[in-house]
């Protein structure tokens, strides 16, 4: 599963869990707290390290936390994304929402490369070099995409989650971030460093930089509006619910990569 305010402040993470379309059975908050996944027992997965999704002790240590900032999303949500979502989505025409998400995933070219050169894999920093100088010359500041259209030059976009991933940082415990939603200790902590040197940090002031990236994420969201909003009603309590979805995700991509 691929790529946080957005990826930058991403609820990417849950983004990202509610497109896999993974499945649940709306677990109930009187279910054991290791109801998370367990980590397999068989051989072939003897060497499969355990994480916050695997540990079969694993009980949410941060819940009072969690479900405070839990509640204070869900009222975000549920009177302001939602309705600003689906009305954005409503009224927009599609390419001009796929023009704002060229131009946005453009400005973030720079972390991509950064990224690919601390996991020494220059020939996807080239291609993002490429794609960041056709696109936001031709492309007209990354509103379209010639690199892909007309080079076939492929999207090879990362993070500093999988820079840290590759180093062998685990994903830590479950956390849950203020207008992101479900994350983990690892992911957090890539969403707070690619805010910080975000491009847009250097070429606006605070105020601005905030707006910017207020609106990345809240165009990402917006075409997520009405399935999340579903999501949210699928269980008597949203937050295990929400929980258990996010963790199931990472689990399987953990261990099925690249599916």
């Amino acid at each position: 599963m691929g790529t946080g305010l957005s990826r930058y402040i991403a609820l990417v993470a849950l983004i990202t869990a509610i497109a896999s379309g993974c499945a649940s059975n709306n677990p109930q908050e009187s279910q054991p707290q290791n109801d998370e996944p367990q980590a397999s027992s068989d051989n072939e997965n003897d060497d499969f390290e355990p994480t916050v999704v695997a540990d079969r002790d694993y009980r949410d240590p941060l819940i009072g936390i969690n479900r405070a900032i839990f509640s204070f999303n869900d009222v975000s949500y549920r009177y302001v994304l939602f309705p600003l979502g689906k009305g954005y989505t409503h009224v927009t025409p599609d390419p001009v929402q796929r023009g704002v998400s060229n131009f946005f995933y453009n400005l973030r070219t720079p972390i991509y490369i950064v990224n690919n050169a601390l996991q020494l894999k220059p020939q996807d920093a080239g291609t993002n070099i490429a794609r960041f100088t056709i696109n936001s010359t031709i492309g007209i500041l990354g509103l379209f995409d010639p690199a892909t259209r007309w080079f076939g030059i492929e999207r090879a976009d990362t993070s500093f989650n999988d820079t840290l991933a590759q180093y062998g940082a685990g994903y830590g415990i479950y956390i849950v971030i203020p207008f992101l939603g479900p994350s983990d200790l690892r992911s957090g902590t890539s969403v707070l460093v690619e805010g910080i040197f975000h491009p847009v940090t250097y070429i606006a002031d605070d105020r601005e930089r905030i707006l910017i990236q207020g609106f990345d994420y809240f165009q990402e969201f917006a075409p997520e509006a009405e399935s999340f909003e579903a999501l949210m009603k699928e269980s008597d309590d949203p937050y295990i619910f929400m929980r258990n979805f996010y963790l199931q995700g990472i689990q399987r991509d953990a261990e099925y990569p690249g599916e």
